[in-house]
């Protein structure tokens, strides 16, 4: 009888961890069974399918995973409004600077510390991607004003005489006021 009981425990114990990896998704194909009545009922097949975890985003990757201990924020200093991001690879930071003061609106240049968001521009920046500010050649960022939950700011090229508008998420950027 004891014997019988562990058995059944361990029975249990192993039927109940074993949870199928597949899962079953009914498809349009339908199968006919004619019912006694001669009218026909269709019933939906169940077929297992296999579920395959794809990558949203280059920001799913484990490796580009961010730490809010160590986040980094751009660095504006009010004595002359200029905007820096600073190299720091002990940092984490993704820093996006957007057409329009909303985030679902056209990303036009990033500040990272990862490769993968730097290396051949993957997110089509049309200002490009950088590891720092100090990367772009002939190319500054000024400080304009707070615009909601967001900073204006300016991209100003040595041979544009216009600049052009960026927006920043207030969160990334912290002011310096040191002289």
């Amino acid at each position: 009888m004891k014997n019988i009981i562990a058995a059944l425990v361990i029975v249990t114990f192993l039927g109940c961890r074993n949870t199928p990896t597949t899962e079953m998704a009914n498809t349009t194909t339908d199968t006919i069974k004619t019912v006694t009545d001669g009218v026909a009922a269709v019933k939906p097949d169940s077929i297992p399918v296999k579920k395959t975890v794809k990558k949203d985003t280059i920001r799913n990757d484990k490796d580009t995973q961010m730490s809010e201990a160590f986040f980094q924020k751009a660095t504006i200093n009010l004595s002359d409004s200029s905007l820096t991001v600073y190299e720091n690879i002990r940092a984490d930071y993704r820093i996006f600077g957007y057409q329009k003061p909303d985030t679902n609106s056209r990303k036009m240049i990033l500040f990272s510390v990862f490769t993968s968001d730097v290396e051949n521009n993957p997110y089509k920046c049309p200002f490009g991607a950088y590891y720092y500010s100090g990367a772009m050649q002939d190319t500054k960022i000024k400080y304009v004003r707070k615009a909601g939950a967001f900073v204006e700011a300016h991209l100003v090229k040595d041979t544009d005489i216009k600049p052009t508008a960026i927006y920043l998420l207030k969160d990334w950027v912290q002011f310096d006021e040191r002289n």
